[in-house]
């Protein structure tokens, strides 16, 4: 009965896994892996690199989510100004999604998670109609 209750858990631990890259397993929950300082290690658009282009326009880009549930955007499009946007976040219903909901007149923006560690988080976002994988480091 032991070994029966012990597969079972594991199954469903496995199994809960709900992003494409993973973790497979995590002993943290989704919003303690998701509250974090994140900056741009790695951009894909529409599955083609363009980090560099990216580093270029949203110099020091960095989000910032804080346990409750408020966020921070910041970045200095092409060096030349700072631009920073707050607002407060949440997970979707199914946890698929962080949606994002702006202080100021801005729409809501969501992005779907692929993975979400502690270190590391890669999400894609669609922007003026491209699929963009934002892949960040803490």
């Amino acid at each position: 009965m032991k070994n029966i209750l012990t597969i079972l858990a594991l199954t469903f631990l496995f199994s809960a896994c709900k992003y494409e890259d993973g973790p497979k397993l995590s002993i943290r929950t989704k919003k303690h892996r998701a509250v974090n300082s994140w900056s741009i290690d790695k951009v894909l658009e529409d599955g083609v690199d363009k980090t560099d282009a990216y580093k270029n326009a949203y110099v020091n880009y960095q989000v910032t989510l804080q346990k409750d549930k408020s966020y921070e955007i910041k970045y200095r499009p092409f060096n030349i100004s700072d631009y920073i946007e707050t607002g407060t976040w949440d997970f979707s219903s199914d946890k698929l999604y962080i949606n994002f909901t702006p202080k100021d007149s801005k729409s809501p923006s969501k992005w779907k998670i692929l993975r979400l560690t502690e270190n590391e988080t890669w999400v894609i976002q669609n922007i003026n109609g491209k699929d963009v994988e934002l892949r960040m480091k803490d």
